[in-house]
């Protein structure tokens, strides 16, 4: 069994998924101890548990300590069967981590699946839907995945309430060397739950004074008032979240400023260590240059270093990884 200390490196919940993740794919049963140990709430939450589950239920596994705050979780996996799934999160949190915590499972199994999940779509310290849809996919798909998602409703803080579709159809996934788009024109998704369309004008203007006009608005009716904001170009997404008392003018801001410091690396620093997996159980080599060696990324690539053997370069004055 792989014992995994849950409070080392990033310590947060993509050390759970990354471990429960590649142990339904190995067949390595694992022990997380110490899960989020360093968090103002520590132990797993909703969006941790439900993501545990859900793995637990693609590959048919044992899963011991998934209760809420639980600082512990021992899982030994079984045979992953493809479907029809259906995982409610019963909160905000975010469905779309629990997408990528199950997409490579069922890449990986005999038939295709359809996955339904429930939660937020649009929260805080994760990436949005829109994110999925415009970059994590398409990255993936370049890798061989074959993987379609859309989303039914929107979700925001604190009822959520949205709900994403996944298919995925089983696929060999194999190496990236190449990370160059078409795409040379950035684009700008502007969603509003529930508020007037004042502000998305105001956000709309930011960028019109970078010369971005490639800029789409979507209003729309969810349990509880939303703004988000998608800037993205080829591989790099940046994603911007409205908050009560947070000028318009300043969502936009961070969206445009983080997209606009992507302009000579192949991937942002969020797919950098969502691809991690990936690179991991492709067949080949697969390398790229990022805005920013993260600890994630650094945490990401030990976890993973622990079930697959795979010899992986993590440069920080070049800012690039190579998985051979």
């Amino acid at each position: 069994m792989i014992e995994i200390d849950g409070s080392h490196g990033e310590g947060g919940g993509q050390i759970i998924r990354t471990s429960l993740t590649l142990s339904a794919i190995t067949k390595k049963s694992v022990h997380i101890f110490n899960i989020r140990a360093n968090r103002s709430n520590p132990g797993l939450q909703m969006q941790h548990l439900t993501s545990a589950k859900a793995v637990r239920s693609i590959c048919r596994g044992t899963l011991t300590g998934a209760e809420l705050g639980s600082r512990e979780l021992t899982f030994e996996p079984g045979e992953i069967i493809g479907g029809r799934y259906d995982f409610n999160i019963g909160t905000a949190g975010s469905t779309s981590l629990v997408a990528q915590t199950v997409i490579p499972i069922a890449i990986m199994a005999a038939k295709p699946s359809e996955i339904t999940i429930q939660g937020g779509t649009h929260v805080m310290k994760s990436p949005s839907y829109d994110y999925l849809d415009k970059v994590f996919v398409p990255a993936i798909n370049t890798m061989g995945a074959k993987v379609k998602i859309k989303m039914r409703r929107s979700g925001y803080y604190p009822r959520g309430g949205g709900e994403i579709l996944v298919e995925v159809e089983p696929s060999k996934l194999a190496g990236n060397t190449d990370w160059r788009t078409t795409d040379s024109d950035v684009s700008v998704l502007i969603r509003l739950s529930n508020l007037q369309m004042q502000i998305a004008m105001h956000e709309k203007k930011i960028f019109v004074e970078k010369n971005i006009e490639r800029i789409r608005v979507i209003q729309e009716q969810a349990l509880d008032p939303g703004n988000a904001i998608l800037a993205w170009k080829g591989f790099h997404g940046a994603y911007s979240l409205g908050e009560k008392s947070k000028r318009a003018e300043l969502v936009a801001k961070e969206a445009l400023d983080e997209i606009l410091t992507t302009e000579n690396f192949d991937v942002d620093r969020h797919l950098a260590d969502q691809l991690l997996i990936y690179t991991m159980l492709a067949e080949g080599k697969t390398s790229f240059t990022t805005t920013e060696i993260t600890e994630h990324l650094k945490t990401n690539a030990e976890i993973a270093s622990k079930f697959i053997d795979r010899k992986i370069e993590i440069n920080n004055e070049k800012k690039k990884a190579i998985v051979f």
